[in-house]
């Protein structure tokens, strides 16, 4: 008699926790259909997407930062040239506040001793937080500890900036935003849930990837052209740093420490007007000052070096086309193969994917120029 009790306990106990794990996948599943992000940041997703079905610690290195960096770095054309794996985690605007999260989320599953980091994120401007901003990055990631803690992180940073007196004190800093959706941001089902009403197609149900490793390739804009002429670069022009700034940047230079990841810091190549030229200056004179690596593009030295045309390698003031872009990883990959020690790993099975990466990549590149 005991021993059938216990018997139907234990049924009653595994079914008690199929039901929690079948319950687990449909939610997960109905979050995921109705909680994706808008679809003007698909691509966004499908960067997240892709990332989180690479192989375990293959990765060299991981570049972070802005749509300056989405649009400029190319990973495939590094790999066909060096044979080295530095996939692109950059999303539109991305909050700077994010890169630490960023790259514990990336080290989970990469090994990876060294992490490229756009600055552009430390400006002024780009420290204020429209939502939308941190939801290409939170939204697109899967649930956990981390993920929860860069919210509450992101949400903290957020009330703490537009506290500051040094920030209500600068003339044209945005005073507007404050007010985020934080339940949304920990469970975006609340934000989107919705959706239903509108319509969803059939991108809703199938995961969306991107099979060229990172690769801007979701639009003709990668093929457009703006001429230019040559920006003023006021590399004489010094002007202090705010304490909030210097934080950010000291945050992700303590992460690395910490960690024992090499942080190397790059201003990617744009058409900056005075104001935000200077500023990009002050942060790269600062992290030299802090005895880091860092590797600026917007020099007369760098133009050359790269032969960067801005009457032929730009589709708008701040992002590169395809060409310019081609340029960009020529250049950045040559840098990081004689300062780093990242094997070639070309000819090897396991890297079959990032071979087929590279050929569709130079599909992509040829067709899009015709």
């Amino acid at each position: 008699m005991g021993r059938a009790v216990i018997d139907m306990t234990k049924r009653q106990g595994f079914r008690g926790v199929l039901f929690f794990v079948v319950l687990g996948i449909i939610l997960s599943n109905v979050i995921r259909i109705f909680g994706i992000p808008l679809e003007r940041d698909t691509w966004n997703m499908t960067r997240f997407n892709e990332f989180y079905e690479e192989p375990e610690n293959t990765w060299d290195c991981v570049i972070i930062g802005t749509s300056c960096v989405d649009r400029g770095w190319a990973p495939p054309l590094a790999w066909n040239e060096y044979g080295m794996t530095v996939y692109n985690m950059a999303t539109g605007a991305q909050p700077i506040i994010l890169v630490t999260g960023l790259l514990e989320e990336v080290r989970k599953t990469q090994d990876v001793q060294l992490a490229i980091v756009d600055v552009r994120g430390a400006r002024l401007e780009d420290l204020h937080l429209p939502e939308a901003r941190i939801r290409r990055v939170t939204d697109a990631m899967k649930y956990s500890v981390n993920r929860q803690k860069m919210i509450k992180n992101v949400l903290d940073f957020s009330k703490d900036f537009y506290t500051r007196e040094e920030v209500r004190n600068v003339r044209g800093v945005e005073k507007t935003g404050t007010e985020l959706d934080e339940a949304s941001l920990y469970f975006p089902f609340l934000k989107y849930h919705s959706r239903w009403e509108t319509g969803l197609d059939q991108t809703d149900f199938v995961k969306q990837v991107t099979d060229t490793k990172g690769v801007f390739d979701f639009d003709e804009r990668a093929f457009h052209v703006k001429a230019m002429e040559k920006p003023e670069l006021y590399a004489d022009v010094t002007e202090e740093l705010l304490d909030i700034q210097k934080e950010v940047l000291d945050d992700i230079l303590e992460y690395g420490e910490d960690t024992d990841l090499e942080i190397l810091f790059i201003s990617t190549p744009v058409f900056g007007k005075k104001k935000e030229q200077i500023e990009l200056n002050n942060i790269i004179q600062y992290l030299e000052e802090k005895g880091t690596a860092v590797l600026n593009f917007n020099t007369e030295e760098k133009y050359k070096e790269t032969g960067l045309d801005f009457s032929t390698d730009f589709y708008n003031k701040y992002h590169l086309n395809a060409r310019g872009a081609a340029k960009f990883t020529r250049y950045l990959a040559g840098y990081l193969n004689e300062n780093y020690d990242f094997e070639d790993k070309r000819g090897r099975e396991e890297y079959r994917d990032w071979d087929e990466a590279y050929e569709r990549y130079v599909k992509f590149y040829e067709e899009g120029w015709k």
